[in-house]
């Protein structure tokens, strides 16, 4: 999945979406760049949580939107470190997660240093030993993350600027024999019950507190 939510808000809307609808799920959680190989090669059939690109539409079918990502850029609170815009990041250690989909045009600029992580718990231990400067992070995704890890939020910031923000997707495999199916019954799902879902699931998460999605 693209923001690791893990069996958390994304894999609650989906799975229930999945359900509800007649489907039998058996949810895996893996590094990223293993996700996508793998959904391709045929091994899964659908991507909980995803960002759109070009390249990957033509090997998923995606759902509409059903949610955003927000992304915020942490960094350890005692750097002092205030993101504003891209340049922000200049000569600054970036932790970025291996197959990612950055968007704001983060991945093609050029004057940081981009250090690679397998999934957002490392990239956390990476600001928190002075290994990186900074990590990119759909906010809900990183609250949650920092919680279950146990890490004192108190030792990290949360940019008030987002880098960007971004919607959400579900996704089957183009070579699903009922792809067409499973993401016509996600989105009539997600019409009329993802908005109510996601503030019970946040509230249920602790997150309650954290900014709407746009509209």
């Amino acid at each position: 999945m693209e923001s690791p939510y893990g069996q958390g808000i994304a894999h609650d809307i989906v799975v229930e979406a999945l359900t509800t609808s007649g489907y039998q799920v058996q949810f895996s959680q893996k590094p990223w760049a293993r996700i996508l190989k793998e959904t391709n090669q045929g091994k899964n059939d659908i991507i909980i949580a995803i960002w759109k690109t070009e390249e990957r539409e033509k090997m998923f079918m995606y759902t509409e939107p059903y949610m955003y990502s927000q992304m915020a850029v942490v960094s350890p609170k005692e750097s002092n470190f205030n993101f504003q815009a891209l340049d922000s990041f200049k000569e600054k250690r970036v932790a970025l997660i291996n197959g990612y989909a950055y968007a704001g045009n983060l991945l093609e600029y050029e004057e940081m240093e981009k250090v690679i992580s397998i999934d957002l718990p490392n990239s956390i231990r990476l600001i928190l030993t002075d290994r990186a400067d900074a990590l990119v992070t759909d906010e809900v995704v990183g609250e949650w993350t920092i919680k279950e890890m146990g890490v004192d939020r108190q030792l990290l910031h949360f940019s008030d600027v987002y880098l960007d923000s971004t919607p959400l997707y579900a996704a089957v495999r183009r070579s699903h024999p009922q792809a067409e199916q499973i993401v016509a019954a996600l989105n009539a799902y997600f019409k009329t019950h993802a908005v109510d879902m996601l503030e019970r699931l946040k509230k249920k998460y602790g997150l309650s507190n954290q900014q709407q999605e746009p509209e």
